[in-house]
């Protein structure tokens, strides 16, 4: 599966009993992949994939922010077209399949596709909170309440526009209130993806574990499946491999952004057999997030430091702190979901498709009381209140939880907020900057530390 296909909204009995009474929900916090893309790099032409595009009409529609004459700001409206180099050097249009020179898209940019599906989910979450919950108002009024957040990355933020846009659409939204604010980071600081480029440890764990993937399945039947499958279409002769050019994991990512798409940009039909996919799905599940599942380390310096700030936002709100948001909106990448659920030990093996999302809830239960002497010296202030991840639509356990005394009674999905902050912290980086550059003269392959 290419893309995530939301199930029908859910009944009332369902609805009933994914929030069971006794508990009331105070928090929500979703992460979620960015809609359907082109893909970041022009492959496989060869095989019939084009270089260029056109499923990016929406795009190509810019209102820029500009300033005028005499100090005040204006808006100018534009549209956008692609240039490229043609014969001998001469820049000529970019064009689609069939010669569009509108609406064409940048490499890895998100299509209209991906702005319909991400739109969706925002509508999915109105439905779901403000509709069938309660839990959100009708209407946005507060800015204080949600924390909206996506990476540099202009696909993840688009993604953010849309998704937010479907919860709260334009006449949902109180006159007069400020614009919403949208959080982003520099590079250098990003948490909000595995940051490999400004991680130089985690850079180097990540090519240790690519280089085993290489060795552990580079001459593997499975890989000579795949070989007599596609490798007529690889350059220059090369053998399909997890280090090949393109990699592995580049072919399943044309695969897959072709799969989400029209025919105009299909491969030949070996690429979407059954069988083709699920061998490029697990090799490069095992490159890619292997080390989540057996290094500290790794998931420490991969998504350790966002879901340190996933557990303070819900731990905030079980602490009665006023700045506690009730809504943040995370717009990230496939990686960002797949490392933070195999951090968790609830990772299902399965590339996550676009529009994934992770929607983590914080509730209370209803009847719990406080002692005196609890709300006077505020000790143990996270009694009475749990943590569930909803994955895709799907409740999901985070491994550490399912032990007697870890969560709510009967309900493992349910993890207790002092065993959610203690699995996140056993691994939360004290200085995420400074660990980056800790352990360089150690191997890249850390010694075998399982998830919980």
């Amino acid at each position: 599966m290419s893309t995530f296909h939301p199930p029908p909204p859910y009944t009332p009995e369902q609805l009933a009993a994914l929030y069971p009474s006794g508990l009331e929900l105070r928090q929500v916090q979703v992460i979620f992949r960015h809609g359907e893309r082109t893909p970041v790099n022009p492959r496989l032409q060869n095989a019939g994939v084009p270089p260029y595009w056109s499923y990016c009409h929406a795009a190509c529609r810019f209102t820029a922010a500009i300033l005028g004459s005499h100090g005040e700001w204006d808006e100018l409206e534009f549209q956008r077209r692609l240039e490229t180099f043609g014969p001998n050097g001469k820049a000529v249009p970019a064009t689609g399949p069939g010669g569009e020179i509108d609406g064409v898209c940048i490499h890895g940019e998100l299509t209209d596709r991906g702005r319909e599906t991400t739109h969706a989910l925002g509508l999915r979450l109105r439905r779901l909170y403000v509709k069938q919950l309660g839990f959100l108002p009708e209407k946005l009024a507060d800015p204080s309440e949600y924390y909206l957040r996506a990476t540099p990355i202009v696909r993840a933020l688009e993604s953010l526009h849309e998704v937010f846009t479907g919860l709260y659409p334009t006449p949902y939204r109180h006159v007069g209130i400020p614009p919403p604010i949208i959080v982003t980071r520099t590079a250098a600081d990003e948490n909000l993806f595995p940051n490999e480029a400004n991680c130089r440890r985690f850079s180097m764990l990540a090519r240790a574990f690519a280089d085993d993937a290489a060795k552990r399945w580079n001459h593997s039947p499975e890989m000579d499946f795949l070989n007599e499958k596609i490798g007529k279409w690889m350059p220059e002769g090369q053998r399909v491999a997890v280090d090949s050019h393109p990699r592995l994991s580049g072919l399943q990512d044309t695969v897959n952004s072709t799969l989400a798409h029209g025919p105009e940009v299909r491969l030949p039909d070996v690429f979407y057999e059954p069988q083709v996919r699920r061998i490029m799905n697990d090799i490069n599940v095992y490159e890619w997030y292997r080390g989540y599942k057996v290094s500290h380390e790794f998931r420490k310096l991969g998504v350790g430091s966002i879901l340190n700030d996933i557990k303070n936002r819900a731990v905030s709100v079980a602490r009665g702190d006023e700045k506690a948001v009730k809504l943040a909106l995370m717009g990230c990448h496939d990686t960002t979901l797949a490392g933070i659920l195999a951090s968790l030990g609830a990772f299902d093996d399965q590339w996550p498709p676009f529009t994934s999302n992770i929607a983590i809830e914080t509730f209370r239960v209803i009847d719990h009381r406080r002692s005196f002497w609890e709300r006077v010296t505020g000790s143990n202030p996270e009694k009475g209140w749990y943590v569930r991840l909803r994955y895709n639509e799907r409740p999901v356990v985070v491994s550490a939880c399912k032990k007697p005394g870890k969560h709510l009674e009967g309900k493992t999905s349910f993890c207790t907020m002092e065993a959610f902050k203690e699995t996140i912290e056993k691994f939360a980086p004290k200085d995420w900057k400074r660990e980056c550059l800790m352990n360089m003269d150690k191997p890249g392959l850390p010694p075998v530390e399982p998830v919980d």
